[in-house]
């Protein structure tokens, strides 16, 4: 067996398994990033389907239709990287995600083709996280894991920051067509890229479902704490907006700060806590969620709700990185997409599924004191994970 040499030693302290890991998982993260920033100009889509003349009910049903393909491929997708491969995986989610968005240009003016377009983003976006992350791990050491994993997983909210300004002001130029094309042409180079970099081995086959036999009684805790973290967020992304227009305050104070908060502690702060204790790190993450929510709810001026959101983001940047790392420990890169599917369910159960409750809830309290409740729950989820990790060895 050759000895490594320094060149190697070298590689490996920098974070990756090999000399080729690098250029692959610099080249995902960049194809990622331009998937996503397709993606993120479904923020849009509300407007478009506007001026095409849908009422509000009827644009809420095509917004939300894909909930139910992002769930059902979310915890289908360790089923496909087993069997297909993590990297085909990807490849397909990416193309499903493209074609469901791009086909928008052609279907939107026909409620069930611009549905079938929205289960079709759907399924693709449901097999996305999952495959990415789980790549994305393959190519990576011990050494700078979580930061490196961090930095990975920073490309969507970097995405989110740019393209719904950009995909506003080609929109308001170029009008909707324009504002499709200019979105798709990014994420087609974005599949481009994955051509060429090597695969992930396929696990043993296991003679059933590939979910279930990577479900283990140790995920209990992160899917729960996931759970939290995805109703949080899910709540930011169907009724934060709302909530701050009924008192007048700007948006941008809490979606630039928490959005442009997120991407900075991946990418900068997570390469300061590589050894901490995973339960301490996802409690202090629903802590700042919690604090950033209650300060929302209390603030009536621009720079408090920014700091808010300053407080969830940074909250929000922690939570998904520390679980993604914590289910993987101990776990084959092979093996590893089984438990993501399992982590990215659960997240878009809480994403998509969670506004349900919360709509009640905003019906009988408000929003501030739904905001409350929520921060309450996540408080429970800090206190709870910082004393299990006082008795629980990492």
């Amino acid at each position: 067996m050759n000895e490594p040499t320094a060149g190697d030693r070298d590689i490996d302290a920098a974070g990756f398994v090999d000399r080729e890991a690098r250029a692959e998982y610099r080249r995902i993260a960049l194809s990622i990033f331009l998937v996503a920033f397709m993606n993120a100009h479904s923020t849009l889509l509300s407007i478009v389907f506007a001026h095409d003349g849908y009422d509000l009910h009827t644009i809420g049903v095509l917004l939300s239709s894909m909930a139910i393909t992002v769930i059902l491929f979310a915890l289908l997708s360790g089923e496909f990287s087993g069997r297909l491969g993590v990297l085909p995986t990807l490849r397909i989610a990416m193309a499903l995600t493209l074609v469901g968005f791009a086909s928008l240009m052609a279907t939107r003016g026909v409620f069930a083709a611009a549905l079938a377009s929205r289960l079709v983003q759907g399924a693709g976006q449901g097999l996305f996280l999952s495959a990415a992350i789980t790549y994305a791990q393959s190519r990576l050491s011990s050494a700078r894991f979580l930061f490196l994993l961090g930095v990975f997983s920073a490309m969507m909210p970097l995405a989110q920051a740019v393209a719904p300004p950009f995909g506003e002001w080609v929109l308001n130029v170029a009008g909707d067509r324009a504002m499709f094309l200019a979105a798709s042409a990014p994420a087609l180079v974005g599949l481009a890229l994955t051509l060429g970099v090597r695969p992930v081995p396929k696990p043993p086959s296991s003679g059933g479902l590939h979910l279930v036999a990577s479900w283990r009684p140790s995920l209990i805790e992160p899917m729960l704490a996931i759970l939290v973290g995805g109703a949080m967020f899910g709540f930011t992304t169907a009724y934060m907006a709302a909530a701050l227009q009924a008192r007048s305050v700007p948006l941008a104070a809490f979606f630039t700060a928490s959005t442009l908060t997120m991407f900075a502690t991946r990418a900068l702060g997570l390469r300061r806590i590589e050894t901490a204790n995973r339960r301490y790190l996802v409690g202090a993450g629903l802590a700042f969620e919690a604090i950033g929510f209650l300060v929302v709810a209390a603030a009536q001026r621009f720079w408090l709700v920014a700091l808010g959101g300053v407080l969830f983001g940074v909250g929000h940047s922690m939570v998904y990185p520390v679980l993604s790392v914590w289910i993987s420990e101990g776990v084959a890169p092979e093996r590893r997409a089984g438990p993501q599917a399992w982590l990215n369910t659960f997240f878009n159960i809480g994403l998509f599924a969670a506004p349900l409750p919360e709509t009640w809830l905003i019906y009988r309290l408000g929003y501030e004191q739904t905001m409350s409740a929520l921060a309450g729950l996540a408080a429970f989820g800090a206190v709870w994970l910082a004393a299990r990790g006082a008795t629980v060895a990492r």
